[in-house]
């Protein structure tokens, strides 16, 4: 799940075309990596329970660590330009045609 579903999915052109599968399979991705870092490290912490329990901690910190990430990124993006400024060539390219 975590390479082979979404290879496959992202061969296919209409996915990456459409925001909302892009989105969709972006989501899975990050889903199913939290399932695989929870299952790595939840059950050497819990010897005395039978099968791992989900904790509230255990949410709030990927949504602190996620929202510190996303924090950084915007503070970091408002630094950067993401355009070229003064690029001669950049007008140019803005009104290039691609074909279908």
């Amino acid at each position: 799940m975590h390479f082979a579903v979404p290879f496959l999915l992202l061969l296919q052109r209409g996915v990456k075309r459409r925001l909302r599968s892009l989105s969709i399979v972006t989501g899975m991705l990050v889903v199913l990596t939290l399932v695989d870092v929870y299952w790595l490290v939840v059950p050497a912490f819990e010897n005395e329970r039978k099968s791992p329990q989900l904790h509230l901690s255990d949410l709030l910190a990927v949504i602190g660590i996620g929202g510190i990430w996303v924090g950084t990124y915007i503070w970091q993006l408002k630094k950067m330009p993401l355009l070229p400024l003064h690029d001669p060539r950049f007008e140019g390219a803005l009104q290039h045609e691609h074909g279908d």
